[in-house]
């Protein structure tokens, strides 16, 4: 049994909370959003009371749930160690091991995620961490995973919730599996990309940059018969981008679109999913509620 620290849970709550700040005058910051998350707790407990009392559990697998979340996994040992603990995701599943110049020789003929991977890899570097000073003769070493856990905070009862992602090209043999994600962007509306694949990095410095390949989705014209409220339809995109996970909110559930011309392949983004999903888009397009 690992041993731990004294206070070591309290640290950790408190670095979470800092992650979370604008680093300015964060003591203030922190103790807002730790009043904050004791209120809901608060009211979180009196609801459980209520539903207790009147024979009438809503959320039975609760603790359950708790106790399935992606930092109480086992998780297999991944050879490039996480770069916080205070991260919001955590990488399963891990594939390989290299350096970014032997994955492009490996896979860049047959795989289009991975054709100039190390240039790109390295402008996209730079261009987000340009203290690094990255040359030419500089080793990044990277690691593949196919698994995503994703944590965030549910707009619907503001709990804790978690999104399971899958990036495999085999998944259980039946296929490939790439599922898709909803990530913070500077354009208006919401945002979807599909994951092509999960890359830890680690740069000469010893920085760990955790970041996927992505396929961004564009907001589609085109629509249906039946139009909805809030009825969000993308175009998969073709082009493979670089996205730092700290953007990434959560998973996305997007649907063909049928009736579309076969050459354009359409989604509907799915607000159905859970509350959180159906609040996220609700506030995002201009949903009409009657």
């Amino acid at each position: 049994m690992r041993p731990h620290k004294t206070g070591e849970g309290a640290h950790q709550e408190v670095s979470q909370h800092f992650q979370q700040t604008n680093m300015r005058n964060a003591e203030v910051q922190i103790a807002v959003r730790d009043e904050d998350q004791e209120a809901v707790a608060h009211t979180r407990l009196i609801i459980d009371d209520f539903f207790k009392s009147s024979g009438d559990n809503p959320c039975p697998d609760d603790t359950e749930a708790e106790s399935l979340e992606g930092f109480g996994r086992r998780i297999p040992r991944s050879k490039l160690a996480p770069g916080s603990p205070s991260n919001h995701w955590i990488f399963g599943s891990p594939l390989r091991h290299g350096d970014s110049r032997s994955y492009e020789d490996l896979h860049g003929g047959n795989n289009p995620v991975y054709r100039a991977f190390d240039p790109r890899l390295r402008d996209f570097l730079h261009a987000q961490f340009p203290a690094e000073y990255l040359t030419y003769e500089d080793t990044i070493m990277v690691e593949t995973f196919q698994c995503l856990y994703i944590s965030y905070q549910s707009r619907e009862d503001w709990r804790n919730a978690e999104d399971i992602l899958r990036c495999n090209s085999n998944w259980n043999k039946e296929g490939p599996r790439y599922d898709c994600i909803m990530f913070n962007s500077d354009e208006p509306g919401v945002a979807c990309a599909r994951l092509r694949s999960l890359i830890r990095c680690k740069l000469p410095s010893s920085r760990i940059v955790d970041l996927a390949v992505v396929n961004p989705m564009k907001i589609s014209k085109w629509r249906p018969k039946t139009v909805w409220d809030g009825c969000l339809v993308y175009e998969e995109g073709k082009e493979f981008s670089f996205l730092l996970l700290d953007y990434v909110i959560r998973g996305a559930l997007l649907a063909p679109a049928h009736g579309a011309r076969s050459t354009q392949q359409l989604r509907y983004l799915v607000d159905g999913v859970d509350g959180d999903m159906f609040l996220r888009i609700l506030n995002a397009t201009e949903h009409v509620c009657y």
